[in-house]
């Protein structure tokens, strides 16, 4: 399937969802071939010449009808959904049941627009899905293919990557003529991206609490806590987020109609485990002899406004979830080196370059 492009229809517009986040204003130059319908609950700046916003909250009942509408009105073609809570503190959605309503119920209800779009004449051709390597779970014990079982657990961000995943493949009988494309991506990373996850890697405080802003004002400098144990040294296959757009961009124009199809992505080369993630940012890795008490300390961290580490998202530090990408490969064929070009540790270079380094605490 790496060959000659599908032909694209003339006018056609492509819906991003979560399109204020840094992976969608990585994206939009990348679609010039469309008309941009750019749906957040902000405005976003986007480099693109022909936008259209609408602000909208996916978790909402009347989302549904908001969006077949956009469809059926801007001659929609491709819908790519972004649209999800990773960072509760950051994005303010700390309720699980809040979380929950965006991620899961948000989800539906653009599965349901386009449903109703194209039983009313639209024409969504291609509907893109990012999902995440966590829905396969937190303790893989080799490289996954896209038929492993998904055990994603105890962080809700995992748990509703599952849910929203195997809701993606429930409705593709219910979408006739339009494909659907489920990504399951590896944690993504880039210069401008900021996240609790990148927040931990570099040190930073993540929290929004007086605390984490005196030990920002300060410029300290957090160690990575984790148990002593050699089990939990952790292995992560990081991707980064402009090669993640350049997958985006290739299958608007390159898929297969009707099909439902599932890839594994992540970067190139071997998995980096966590001291060699702390070696790369110049982190201190500081060993303590339980879980339990990693946890424990995980727990007031959060509680104490330092951190915006969910304490349930611990497993994912410890543990270790690599994928296998043969199967990505084979759909890209000769373009792949061109669209995954980073390795997993020049894409944790690239997300730690551009902060400046602050002594150590």
């Amino acid at each position: 399937m790496g060959g000659k492009p599908k032909n694209t229809i003339p006018g056609a517009a492509v819906v991003v969802t979560g399109a204020a986040g840094h992976l969608g204003r990585q994206l939009a130059p990348l679609l010039k071939d469309f008309l941009l319908v750019a749906v957040d609950l902000v405005c976003p700046v986007l480099d693109h010449p022909w936008t259209q916003f609408c602000s909208a909250d996916l978790s909402q009942p009347d989302s549904t009808e908001l969006l077949a509408h956009l469809i059926r009105q801007n001659n929609v073609q491709v819908v790519i959904h972004l649209a999800f809570v990773l960072d509760p503190v950051r994005t303010g959605a700390i309720d699980e049941q809040r979380q929950w309503e965006i991620n899961v119920r948000g989800t539906r209800h653009v599965l349901e627009a386009i449903e109703r779009a194209n039983r009313a004449g639209g024409q969504v051709r291609l509907f893109v899905y990012l999902s995440s390597v966590t829905a396969y779970g937190s303790e893989l014990p080799t490289a996954v293919r896209e038929d492993a079982p998904l055990g994603g657990h105890t962080f809700s961000y995992a748990m509703h990557k599952v849910e929203t995943d195997l809701l993606c493949q429930e409705f593709h009988p219910r979408l006739p003529g339009c494909a659907v494309y489920i990504l399951r991506a590896h944690i993504f990373l880039g210069p401008a991206i900021d996240n609790f996850i990148l927040r931990a890697f570099r040190g930073q405080p993540s929290g929004r609490g007086w605390l984490a802003r005196i030990v920002e004002k300060l410029g300290w400098r957090l160690p990575i806590i984790l148990p002593r144990d050699q089990r939990y040294e952790g292995a992560f296959q990081f991707v980064h987020v402009e090669d993640v757009a350049r997958l985006l961009q290739w299958l608007c124009h390159h898929y297969e109609p009707g099909r439902l199809v599932i890839l594994n992505v992540q970067g190139k080369g071997k998995a980096l485990t966590n001291s060699e993630t702390a070696a790369i940012v110049g982190a201190r890795l500081l060993r303590l002899p339980s879980y339990k008490l990693v946890e424990g300390i995980f727990w007031c961290l959060w509680w104490g406004g330092l951190s915006g580490v969910p304490p349930k998202a611990l497993p994912y530090f410890t543990g270790s979830y690599i994928m296998n990408c043969d199967r990505l490969r084979g759909v890209l064929g000769p373009e792949y080196d061109r669209i995954i070009r980073y390795t997993s540790e020049e894409a944790l270079r690239d997300a730690v370059s551009q902060k400046p380094m602050a002594r150590a605490c």
